[in-house]
């Protein structure tokens, strides 16, 4: 493993990946979306006005702009439109229905379809809520729909990453703070499998690999935590909400930093290579219980734990991924080119105290 450690082209390859990520990541447009609409919630029985807010739109710029609200195959067209800015616009629906029992607590779809931005939607957008009809002889039936062909969908070739509701521009974070706990996770199972390798053989080369491991993986939790305290601040409100997943992560990091210190605290180098292997295969399984196990078991805010949908499934699309998968390599060839650096040196102390 050393020897190839010490070649150089997969290091050329690992900054040639960083800065494809990096570059790329950073320079990709957002899809445009819709950020908000006001009111949410309407419980009129003639025509109601909405104010909706897009995010990277064109509205005023845009040709055929067409809006619906959507419920179910169903699309009620908007009898009045008007774009203020090309992100925020008004619309006025008229909602030929009165008080039934069947539409209260329904939920409509915004859609809007044009030729800048595509088609874009904002799913759960308002809510009906009960109210009392204004004239009681006036036909209370069912909501029908306004227009009855369905609503054109656009599709633009625009390369972009996909448009988020509460991530927004903090998806790019994606590139920096999965990969490194990925490459936390890799480095950290590389080191469990030296320790095993130490137990078996007693080569100390192997306790010094072990260790310089442990020391790789815990800058990169450090990293992985900063990276998602400001993601959390920006989605969630807060650096550090009460989240299992979260909170798992912190212990796991403090299980390694004990590590490190019961290092220190062995002077004996035999001793110390066999305490601290063994403490480490016990450290995996642990971290691996708070990491993984114990976040899936109750309510977590964090995608993949506790019911919330998993990331890749949720968020993850396929001009994501050209970028995400090549920034899990090149952070995974980065901790080892750093674990490498970090051998070479304890070898060449351990190869001087021999003399």
């Amino acid at each position: 493993m050393i020897e190839i450690l010490k070649k150089t082209w997969w290091k050329y390859v690992t900054v040639l990946i960083l800065l494809y990520v990096l570059i790329g990541g950073l320079l990709v447009p957002l899809a445009p979306g819709i950020a908000s609409i006001y009111p949410i919630n309407f419980a009129s029985d003639t025509a109601v006005e909405f104010t909706f807010t897009g995010y990277n739109t064109h509205f005023q710029d845009a040709k055929d702009l067409q809006i619906w609200f959507k419920n179910g195959t169903e699309f009620y067209c908007a009898d009045k439109t008007e774009t203020i800015t090309n992100e925020k616009a008004k619309v006025t629906f008229s909602f030929p229905f009165r008080n039934t029992q069947k539409l209260i607590g329904t939920n409509f779809d915004l859609v809007i379809n044009d030729n800048q931005d595509g088609t874009i939607h904002l799913g759960d957008a308002v809510t009906v809520l009960p109210h009392q009809p204004a004239d009681s002889t006036t036909d209370s039936s069912a909501l029908k729909p306004s227009c009855e062909h369905a609503a054109s969908i656009t599709k633009l070739s625009h390369f972009t990453f996909p448009y988020r509701e509460i991530l927004y521009q903090s998806i790019r974070n994606t590139f920096y703070h999965v990969p490194m706990w990925f490459a936390m996770m890799l480095i950290l199972i590389f080191s469990t499998v030296y320790s095993i390798r130490y137990l078996n053989k007693g080569n100390i080369e192997d306790d010094i690999i072990a260790s310089q491991a442990v020391n790789v993986a815990l800058m990169f939790g450090a990293l992985g935590l900063t990276t998602g305290m400001f993601w959390a601040t920006y989605t969630w409100g807060k650096p550090w909400p009460n989240d299992p997943k979260l909170n798992g992560a912190a212990v796991g990091v403090i299980i390694y930093l004990a590590y490190i210190v019961l290092r220190g605290s062995l002077t004996d180098e035999i001793k110390r290579a066999k305490i601290s292997a063994v403490y480490n295969v016990f450290a995996i399984v642990i971290f691996t219980l708070f990491i993984f196990i114990i976040p899936r078991l109750t309510d977590s805010l964090h995608p993949g734990n506790g019911g919330n949908p998993a990331f890749s499934k949720y968020d993850m699309d396929s001009h994501l991924r050209l970028f995400f998968y090549p920034a899990v390599i090149g952070w995974c060839m980065l901790g080892f080119w750093v674990l490498s650096i970090g051998v070479r040196i304890k070898l060449l102390e351990l190869k001087k105290s021999s003399k």
